[in-house]
């Protein structure tokens, strides 16, 4: 877990207490409507708690569409503990599809489609809805690690996302180096066939 400090504004790793571990999984509603609050407030320091307290009560499930924007805020310590909090504690619902389709979309920081697209990724099936969206990113992002998520993502929701078979055959073929093992790794998955497909992970 991530801890600011106080005398020289750096940022550093702590582990979780027990006391935090202990409490895993036991996020009432109210919690986290209390946290969504405090995410689409203003002020940093409150966004900051709020980061602070979801990633010491993973898993945290109803707060990606406030969590992946702060991904790329300007202030880099909400921009450190959001990706904390979305790389270990928050939990993509399917009702979060749209919301991070918009996110995968908004092309102004890299950050807001290389998390929307970890986070349907790990919706898998469930993520259906998002596959044109995750070609468009695969194709057009200007963030490579974006567009490597795209089509982790697609892996991940499998023969389901067929129609970007055309989008991932060109990608292995003319991307980057690792972006076109990942794409064909993709395709193994997409396509059904045997192969390597499970190498890639969030």
């Amino acid at each position: 877990m991530l801890n600011k400090n106080d005398a020289d504004g750096t940022v550093q790793l702590r582990v979780v207490g027990l006391s935090a571990i202990e409490q895993l999984g036991r996020v009432d509603d109210q919690t986290v409507s209390r946290w969504r609050r405090q995410l689409e407030s203003d002020p940093v320091a409150s966004q900051v708690e709020a980061l602070q307290q979801i990633c010491s009560h993973a898993p945290v499930r109803g707060l990606a569409e406030q969590v992946v924007p702060l991904a790329g805020s300007r202030d880099d310590t909400v921009r450190v503990w959001a990706a904390q909090a979305l790389e270990s504690a928050v939990e993509p619902l399917p009702d979060d599809v749209p919301a991070l389709m918009s996110c995968l979309q908004d092309d102004s920081d890299g950050e807001y489609s290389y998390w929307a697209a970890t986070l349907l990724g790990r919706l898998g099936t469930g993520a259906v809805a998002a596959t044109q969206s995750l070609c468009d990113c695969l194709q057009d992002s200007l963030c490579l690690p974006a567009r490597e998520r795209a089509a982790w993502a697609l892996m991940e929701i499998g023969p389901d996302a067929a129609a970007a078979i055309p989008v991932l055959e060109n990608v292995s073929k003319r991307g980057p180096a690792r972006l076109r093992k990942i794409a064909v790794a993709a395709l193994e998955r997409v396509g059904n066939r045997k192969g390597n497909a499970g190498k890639f992970a969030a």
